[in-house]
């Protein structure tokens, strides 16, 4: 990747944040090291949205329900560390890197829907001097259409990938780990990149090196992120079906799991309807809601259903729902 054509203000700053969920905060990895190896200075990081096995709170954490948040940047947009906690002690996926790289982390907090989301990046970039932003997708779901029938977390995504086009600030979209999450089989994946390829939108693709996948191993120690973790099985030769979220599904993993593609974010919010969804919601509710209205099931419907049900794991979600 050419990273100087981005730096548009000269800055080489960069924000690289995982947009699917805390656990895509693992795949920014080679992302920050290719841009530091080109003296990019790197701020990584994440959504406040961590899976309900380490949350059990439905849905995004707000700002606000942070504790010892090094600097608020936005209404929508901090600086955490190690010691950042989400009140009743939950540890922020991104915050655990924070302690083993010591280094701060950008949190982003999406309960104020896309465009409250869109407002406090684009004040964060300013008050930090940062160029551009990469949001790094594990597994693909940013990719999808809404049509495909393993879809099941399209919210977290959609509504990042709208408040980063319409933050006013570059924006690229990396795709990393692709269908490691289980969800979009290979063959869409690969016919949403093609398509978004003929539209002039692949800017690249970085592979992992060696430095990389021994970097990820070390941070995924404690870390609890599945997809994530897979891509650097994918870098160590793993190929077939593995196992994910406690046997309920699986996802295949390829050497090609270990690619991340960088999209132009302009291009896939032109063909995503899910962003364009959700693009004008001033909360999450509003943009679960616009996600129903394109009959969409969404990642916060399953885990107020998981709520509702009182069940802990995914298994006895899956033994609880199929009675």
């Amino acid at each position: 990747m050419d990273w100087d054509y981005f730096d548009s203000k000269g800055t080489r700053k960069a924000a690289v944040v995982g947009i699917g969920g805390g656990g895509d905060v693992l795949g920014t990895i080679p992302t920050r090291n290719s841009l530091r190896r080109n003296k990019f200075e790197v701020l990584i990081g994440s959504v406040v949205w961590e899976r309900f096995v380490v949350d059990p709170k439905p849905g995004p954490r707000s700002l606000d329900e942070l504790d010892n948040v090094e600097e608020f940047l936005s209404e929508t947009v901090c600086l955490a560390g190690s010691r950042t906690r989400i009140k009743g002690g939950v540890v922020p996926q991104a915050c655990r890197l924070s302690a083993k790289l010591d280094e701060k982390v950008l949190l982003l907090d999406l309960t104020k829907g896309a465009k409250g989301l869109a407002r406090g990046i684009h004040k964060m970039v300013d008050k930090l001097g940062i160029s551009f932003i990469v949001g790094i997708d594990v597994g693909g779901d940013v990719l999808a259409t809404g049509k495909e029938e393993g879809l099941k977390s399209p919210l977290c995504d959609s509504l990042t990938l709208a408040a980063l086009v319409n933050s006013g600030v570059r924006s690229i979209v990396g795709v990393v780990g692709l269908g490691c999450d289980g969800e979009l089989k290979l063959q869409e994946l690969e016919a949403r990149l093609s398509e978004i390829a003929s539209m002039g939108g692949l800017l690249g693709a970085l592979g992992m090196t060696r430095d990389d996948v021994k970097l990820m191993e070390f941070l995924s120690e404690g870390l609890n992120t599945e997809a994530s973790r897979m891509t650097i099985m994918a870098a160590k030769g793993v190929r077939g079906d593995v196992p994910i979220r406690e046997g309920t599904r699986t996802a295949y993993v390829s050497i090609f799991s270990s690619i991340t593609f960088f999209l132009d974010a302009q291009i896939l919010y032109e063909v995503s309807e899910l962003a364009k969804a959700v693009a004008n919601s001033e909360s999450i509710d509003e943009a679960n809601e616009s996600m129903h209205s394109l009959g969409i099931e969404t990642e916060l419907d399953f885990e107020r259903a998981v709520e509702r049900l009182g069940v802990t794991s995914y298994r006895d979600y899956v033994l609880k729902t199929k009675r």
